[in-house]
């Protein structure tokens, strides 16, 4: 008699330790990247008890981005993957924000690839409510960069996510969820839409403007960026039809292919405030790329383009803070640096 108890008690015990596990494994298996992601709270807003202490907001005024205190402002930074990677990678944690920090940078571009935040319904309390934090703790502003590449109008371009949404649909719900959330927190600025791509200015300039009033409507006043179109590149556009609203800065993506910069964006720059989003190069690893328009080096690219946005001044964020993004920053042990990212290192600390 006590044999069987003792066995019914040892049978129960095994099969258990058998469900945890299959349970344990299941997790993992339906999990970004093998890893175990538990649940997250999902609050309304975004709650911190040092929100005063974050950078303050800040403010466009004629074409410059001004402090509270009426100062001008440069941001300069620096741009990591996506929040998916960096977990995939064991870097998303403050730490990786600090080294950041301890770069110069004063702002960071978090990518936000949509078909991450399409597929993980726990996006904004998982990534993004941790970003802002880290980052307010460690006196930095952190764009949200919205990473969508193509035409917002009719969801086409070889770079569009492969998600059961149209493009314009999911961006407006993407930003009446994320400004209404964000929309007290002094150190955030929004970017609306990575890279539009074969797509005319006057559609774009339709699109951007509906997609900035569903931001205005949630009751956010941050600063709202807005890309060129031809990936980013070009804002000739601006000087006819300039977007309407306060608080306005332009952004354009400028690599080593890209010639002509007055013509782009440095003739608008006179007028508006312009933060170049992306910039970067390959260089002794340019063997290693399909992606011709990243060849250039510190003498013909790197240093004649700070040169120049030094003499406008006009702010900017380089990318990738990576070890495999192209153009990397660090080498593939994620401590030596590329020739590119020491030269964005050496750009940094003539900032401080």
């Amino acid at each position: 008699m006590l044999y069987k108890k003792i066995l019914k008690v040892f049978l129960y015990i095994l099969v258990s330790f058998v469900l945890l596990v299959l349970a344990l494994v299941a997790i993992v298996y339906f999990s970004e990247n093998g890893k175990i992601m538990l649940p997250v709270k999902q609050k309304d807003s975004f709650q911190n008890d040092n929100l005063d202490d974050f950078p303050p907001m800040l403010f466009v005024e004629g074409n410059k981005i001004l402090q509270p205190s009426g100062d001008v402002i440069e941001l300069r930074g620096l741009m990591p993957p996506d929040p998916v990677k960096l977990h995939s990678k064991n870097k998303f944690n403050k730490r990786f924000f600090q080294k950041i920090k301890y770069s110069g940078a004063n702002v960071v571009r978090i990518p936000v690839h949509p078909e991450n935040y399409y597929y993980n319904k726990d996006y904004l309390w998982r990534y993004l409510d941790p970003v802002i934090t880290w980052a307010g703790e460690l006196d930095m502003y952190i764009i949200i960069d919205w990473h969508y590449i193509g035409n917002i109008e009719d969801s086409t371009g070889e770079k569009m996510p492969d998600i059961d949404i149209e493009a314009k649909e999911f961006t407006l719900q993407f930003w009446k969820q994320v400004a209404n959330y964000f929309k007290e927190v002094p150190n955030v600025i929004f970017e609306i839409f990575n890279e539009p791509a074969n797509i005319s200015s006057g559609q774009w300039v339709k699109n951007a403007a509906e997609i900035i009033e569903t931001i205005r409507e949630q009751g956010a006043k941050q600063i709202i960026i807005v890309g060129g179109i031809d990936y980013s590149k070009d804002l000739l556009w601006v000087k006819e039809s300039p977007i309407d609203g306060d608080n306005i800065v332009y952004a354009s993506h400028i690599y080593p292919i890209h010639t002509n910069w007055d013509y782009y964006f440095g003739d608008i720059a006179e007028k508006y405030p312009v933060l170049i989003t992306e910039w970067g190069f390959m260089d002794e690893n340019r063997n290693t790329t399909k992606q011709y328009y990243l060849i250039g080096d510190k003498q013909t690219y790197g240093q004649p383009f700070i040169d120049y946005l030094n003499e406008k001044g006009i702010g900017w964020v380089a990318c990738w803070f990576d070890n495999s993004w192209e153009p990397q920053i660090f080498q593939k042990d994620f401590k030596s640096y590329t020739n590119y990212g020491a030269f964005v290192m050496e750009a940094l600390k003539s900032n401080e």
